[in-house]
Formats: structure tokens, C-alpha cells, sequence
């Protein structure tokens, strides 16, 4: 991007500045890559700005992403990035949209209503989902949309697609050529198909199709998306983490909501020492909290619900906790009367519903919602003040899930690259989502390494 770098953009008549590294800071705080289109729109050469604008204008039409990906000759995922910078910069109505997609999406299940109905076969397959412990309520009711969707795409009905003409591998290969189409033509962003070819597996599967392993049709595999791994080297440094210890400690510190620090504090302290999940912290109760030696202790186990992983039964997880500040400021609310790890009770989660061990029943209201996005515009703050590796656009993405990140490279240092015991601590459940997504060795650790094996004459 350097044709836009130290240059100036208007856009939705808000004059923004390129930075030398190519990013756009929005009004709201967000940043993003500044870009350059490769594509004529309608036949015309656009340029970012006028890109975004017509983008914008197709919306405020009642156009979804999946119409002007179509419109624009562009996937999916690139219409949602262009939403996101036209949304940061008041470009639409954030709550137009949120109506819109409520409204399609209850057309949805109106259809996928009415394909259980209509195909008993369909029925039966969801009872045996739901049939399975710890069976979660929002990923079958995704199953089966997804099924509809894919119906929807080839024009076929969920018999018709199981191609019940064919057997072996010609069944195999015209039901890949069927998944190959409705990508294609439909579900073009990779993160809706991954989806989508997840829904079809678990369906062919309950109807007796056996796919092979490892799966050489290129529609019909278990992979996760390339995407996954791209986010394996966002950390900071013992540095860099000190440095964000002592602004979130610092009363005088300039953050968006000030009165937020405190829980913006512990949540950045916990979230780096145990790894844990968004949600496992919102819902973590001072009740689960243990103290060794007393008050005074320099260590505590804390109990929390990591509910991405109550399928497999391994949700109720504890963390030890080392952090001096932290255990002052826990034992501080433990001695208060204080009942929430974070906040007040209702502040960012419905407290009746905390200690529910399935996401499905755990409930939030709009309120609760923006009281934790304040939290995240607190975190993206503290990012930017940091800089160096925190200033990658990955923490202003994702500014609570960047904690596991920086988690599992500060404990993966600490323990010389012990995966096995790193995922335990965090709770991932293969060593190789760990490493692919999470673990990536800076060099200078892998040179070092490299060093030691080779004057290891063993």
C-alpha cells in the first residue's frame, strides 16, 4: 500500500490519515488496511473511498453480502471487511442491518422449518443430534440451516442430494461436484462454507455414506480453513505485557471509559495468566475462588466454565493464579462481599444465568453487550499505547481473544515450548490447534533451539 501511505481519505466526509504502515484509524478507534481496488465496479475504475460508497449504498438498498458479492464480483468475506470499515465510519445504520438479517434469518428457519415437515428423514437426523451429550442447541439449529442452505443452493431437496443413483466413489463425487457448485455460485465466503461442509458430512454420514480418511474430495473434507494459523504468531513480550500491566494500573491512564479500568485490568491480568476464554471470565463468581495460606497468600485457584468445551465434557477447568496485583485486587472484592469476578451482578452477564454450563443458556441483553464492548475499546487503547507487537491489526480485531493469544505464547516461553502441558493449562483439546493456530516459535527461540541441538552430540 504504499501509493496510500501518509496520505489523506475521505470517508462518509470524515478525513482520515494513512499511516506509514498502510492502516486507517476510525472514529470509533478501529483500524484497518488502507486498500487500493484491483477490480472495476459496474465498469468503472473506484478508488477505496467511492468503493466503500457504493458498497454502502447497495446496503441501505436492503442488499445482503452474499447479493453485492454477486454485484461487485467480489467473495463473501471481502463485502463483510468493506462492511466493517463502512460501519466503523457511519457510513449505515449498524441497527438497519441487525433488522434485515434478523428478518432473513427467520425467513431461514421458516424454510428449514418446513423442510423438517416435509423430509421425516430430516427430523430423525436432528433428534439424533439432539440426542448427543452435551448436545448444544445453537450448533444443531446451524446444522440444519446449513443443510437448507446448501438445498437451496444446487436447487435439490436434502434426498436428492445424497445422489442415491450413485454408489461408492461416484456417489462420493457427485455429491462433491454438488458442494463444489454451491460454492461457486452461493456460499462463497470460506467461513459460511467450512460450515456448510460440516452440516453436509454430519448428514451424508447419518445416511450411511461412508467418507474416507483421509478425504481426497476437495468439498467434502473435515479441514478447518486455511484462515486458521494466520493469527499463530500474535504474542507480546514480557515487556510489552508489563508495560500494558502498569497503564491499566495507573488511575491517570487515558482510556475511552475510565470507569471501566479496573475490570478492563483484571480481565487483561487473567485473561494472559490462564488463557481463559471471554466468556469463562464474564461469568466467573469470587465463590470459586481459593486461597492458599490466607488472605495474604501469592496464590489462588480460581474455577471457571470454558463452555466451548462442554461437548466434550471438560468445561469446569481451574486456574492457578500467580499475579500478586491480581490476587490483591480478587482478595480486595473477596473481603468487599463481591460476588463477580468482573463487575457488578447483571453488569455483563444475566447473573441468574452464570453458572449454566452450556453458551446456549447463558443470557446477555443489549446492555450487557455494550457494557462488555467497552471493556474491548478499553483493551484496543491500551494496545495502541503499547505498540510494537500489540500495535498488529489482529488486537484491534479481536481484542478479547488476542489475550489467549498473548496467553499461550507467554506460558509456551515459560515452559521452553511445552505444548502438552500449555494446552492443558489453556484448555485446547488437540495439540495441533495449539500449535497451528496459537504457537508459532519466533525465530530467534527456533534459532536458539537449533543452536542447542546442533552442540548436542547425544
Amino acid at each position: 500500500m504504499a501509493t496510500l501511505a501518509n496520505t489523506e481519505i475521505e470517508i462518509f466526509g470524515k478525513v482520515t490519515k494513512v499511516d506509514s504502515n498502510g492502516f486507517i484509524s476510525a472514529p470509533n478507534g478501529e483500524s484497518f488496511k488502507a486498500f487500493v481496488p484491483r477490480s472495476l465496479f459496474k465498469g468503472r475504475r473506484v478508488n477505496m473511498a467511492q468503493m466503500l460508497e457504493q458498497v454502502a449504498d447497495l446496503f441501505r438498498q436492503g442488499k445482503t453480502g452474499s447479493e453485492i458479492a454477486a454485484i461487485a464480483d467480489k467473495d463473501s468475506d471481502t463485502i463483510g471487511k468493506y462492511k466493517k470499515i463502512i460501519l466503523a465510519f457511519g457510513g449505515i445504520d449498524a441497527n438497519a442491518i441487525m433488522q434485515k438479517r434478523e428478518q432473513e434469518g427467520e425467513f431461514r428457519n421458516e424454510k428449514s422449518a418446513a423442510m423438517l415437515a416435509r423430509f421425516p428423514e430430516v427430523a430423525e437426523w436432528q433428534a439424533r443430534l439432539k440426542s448427543k451429550p452435551k448436545a448444544s442447541r445453537k450448533n444443531i439449529k446451524s446444522k440444519l440451516n446449513c443443510l437448507n442452505r446448501v438445498c437451496q443452493a444446487v436447487k435439490m431437496s436434502p434426498i436428492g442430494l445424497l445422489q442415491k443413483g450413485y454408489t461408492g466413489n461416484e456417489q462420493l463425487a457427485a455429491i462433491d461436484d454438488l458442494m463444489a457448485q454451491a460454492h461457486k455460485t452461493t456460499i462463497t465466503s470460506v467461513s459460511s462454507f467450512y460450515a456448510c461442509r460440516m452440516s453436509i458430512r454430519s448428514w451424508v454420514a447419518y445416511n450411511g455414506i461412508v467418507i474416507p480418511k483421509p478425504c481426497t474430495y476437495g468439498h467434502l473434507h473435515g479441514e478447518v480453513p486455511e484462515s486458521h494459523g494466520q493469527a499463530a504468531h500474535v504474542r507480546m513480550s514480557k515487556q510489552e505485557i508489563a508495560q500494558a500491566n502498569a497503564i491499566l494500573e495507573d488511575p491517570k491512564s487515558e482510556l475511552p471509559y475510565p470507569e471501566r479500568r479496573i475490570d478492563t485490568e483484571v480481565f487483561f491480568k487473567f485473561g494472559v495468566e490462564t488463557c481463559a476464554r471471554q466468556m469463562a471470565i464474564i461469568t466467573a463468581k469470587i465463590s470459586d475462588v481459593q486461597t492458599y495460606g490466607g488472605y495474604n497468600s501469592a496464590e489462588q485457584t480460581f474455577k471457571v466454565i470454558e463452555r466451548k468445551l462442554y461437548h466434550v465434557g471438560k468445561h469446569r477447568m481451574v486456574k492457578r493464579l500467580f499475579c500478586i496485583e491480581l490476587v490483591r485486587i480478587i482478595t480486595a472484592r473477596q473481603k468487599a462481599g463481591e460476588t463477580c469476578l468482573i463487575g457488578k451482578p447483571n453488569e455483563y452477564v444475566n447473573y441468574a444465568t452464570m453458572e449454566n454450563e452450556s453458551s446456549d443458556d447463558v443470557k446477555q441483553n443489549r446492555k450487557q453487550v455494550l457494557a462488555l464492548k467497552e471493556i474491548d475499546d478499553n483493551l484496543r487503547a491500551v494496545y495502541e499505547q503499547v505498540g510494537g507487537n500489540a500495535a498488529d491489526k489482529y488486537f484491534t480485531k479481536k481484542p478479547s481473544h488476542s489475550l489467549r493469544h498473548v496467553g499461550a505464547q507467554y506460558w509456551l516461553r515459560k515452559s521452553n515450548f511445552d505444548f502438552g502441558f500449555v494446552a492443558e493449562l489453556g484448555g485446547w483439546t488437540t495439540l495441533q490447534e495449539l500449535q497451528k493456530s496459537y504457537g508459532g516459535m519466533p525465530k530467534e527461540i527456533f534459532d536458539a533451539k537449533y543452536d542447542e541441538y546442533i552442540d548436542n552430540d547425544k
